[in-house]
């Protein structure tokens, strides 16, 4: 029989190379955008050099707003996520019912954007929502944090942790029950308890996988549009307006194809500079 050729081994990597060269095509075309005026559809495109760059970071309220919002719903619930991740995931490998309690608690990363805006909405309804039904209870006034611009980010923040930790936990539960059980063994011949045990042991030998899922809820914490947008739409007032919101109301609402590619260049650039450090510190990690 004559003998069957294989495919090369670079024929499998095509479909990656395409998607990457229509990704590249889309950034540049976005940075060359980036330099001219132009709402589609009313005017055609009028160079402009820098001024696109100049107008959003030095002369625009909203748009700096929208840089403070990203950077600190990114900051804060990402740390949130992995600090309470980190004591879910502890506790449920210390627990003997473990395989009970762990349905319940991936719950929220199963429901999607939408049904947990809504819930959560619901939650915090003036009249019928349960958080103030609770509080009426005990003679509490009731209390409306999406409508304050005080706690309005704070509250899409801890909705966020609700549905995210459970994606910290669980990664971090896998990595934890790789650790050899004759190390624990060891250590609880010698006298240890499960703090000890846990800080000294644990944490340690899974440090390469919580450095791993704090990238991922970096990257992932970025991609805020559809809460903000269904939650609050950027209100009260600019209190939750975010560059992802900013890019769709002004880019694609807003038909603004200049500003629009400026923002995204911009937001691009953002994202860059918080994770690639960071990308580069977790690499270097697995190495060694």
């Amino acid at each position: 029989m004559p003998k069957q050729r294989s495919l090369p081994n670079e024929v499998f990597l095509l479909p990656g190379l395409i998607g990457l060269a229509v990704f590249i095509f889309a950034i540049s075309y976005s940075v060359y955008m980036s330099f001219y005026r132009y709402k589609l559809g009313f005017t055609g495109p009028i160079y402009l050099g820098i001024q696109n760059y100049v107008d959003l970071l030095f002369n625009d309220v909203i748009f700096r707003t929208a840089i403070i919002n990203t950077l600190y719903f990114v900051v804060v619930a990402t740390t949130l996520e992995i600090l309470y991740g980190i004591l879910l995931a502890v506790l449920l490998y210390w627990s003997k019912y473990r395989y009970l309690f762990l349905p319940f608690l991936l719950i929220p990363m199963l429901l999607p954007a939408v049904n947990v805006v809504v819930l959560w909405r619901f939650m915090f309804h003036p009249e019928y929502g349960l958080v103030n039904m609770f509080l009426k209870s005990f003679g509490i006034p009731p209390i409306n944090p999406l409508n304050d611009p005080t706690w309005a980010m704070p509250t899409i923040i801890l909705m966020d942790m609700w549905q995210m930790t459970p994606f910290v936990m669980i990664i971090l539960l896998a990595g934890l029950s790789t650790v050899p059980n004759e190390i624990i063994t060891a250590a609880r011949l010698d006298g240890a308890n499960k703090l000890n045990m846990t800080l000294k042991i644990l944490l340690p030998l899974t440090k390469n996988v919580i450095m791993a899922v704090i990238l991922l809820r970096l990257i992932d914490a970025f991609r805020i549009f559809a809460k903000v947008q269904l939650l609050t739409r950027g209100g009260p007032g600019i209190a939750t307006e975010t560059l992802e919101l900013q890019i769709y109301n002004r880019g694609v609402r807003g038909l603004e194809i200049g500003l629009g590619s400026t923002m995204s260049v911009i937001f691009i650039l953002l994202a860059m500079v918080v994770i690639v450090p960071y990308m580069i510190m977790v690499i270097k990690g697995w190495r060694r």
